[in-house]
């Protein structure tokens, strides 16, 4: 009885823990709809084509809002100002993101 009693207890305690897993970025689905020349980066002409980072929204900040929210999104992700995003700098889009995970109690 004592097994079955602490076996429920660490099934709840291990399911609350891990219980609010924020969503990512699908990069595979991101890559093939946007990475036209399939260099593994983006450039202005292909980041202007991004609509949403599926499944995350478009961030919020008024600052990438507008007609021409696109170009300033690419301007403020794109760190060396080399005109082209990788992966860790397309990442950094999460900083602009509402985590889902902030107002979940902490273990």
């Amino acid at each position: 009885m004592k097994k079955i009693f602490f076996l429920c207890i660490f099934t709840m305690v291990s399911s609350y823990s891990f219980s609010c897993d924020p969503v990512s970025l699908d990069w595979d689905k991101f890559h093939k709809r946007y990475d036209l020349n399939k260099n593994r980066t983006f450039e202005l002409k292909e980041f202007l084509k991004v609509k949403d980072f599926d499944p995350l929204p478009w961030p919020d900040d008024k600052r990438f809002q507008g007609k021409d929210r696109n170009i300033k999104l690419f301007i403020y992700l794109d760190k060396n100002k080399d005109n082209k995003l990788i992966d860790e700098e397309l990442g950094d889009i999460h900083s602009l993101l509402p985590n889902p995970c902030a107002n979940w109690p902490s273990r």
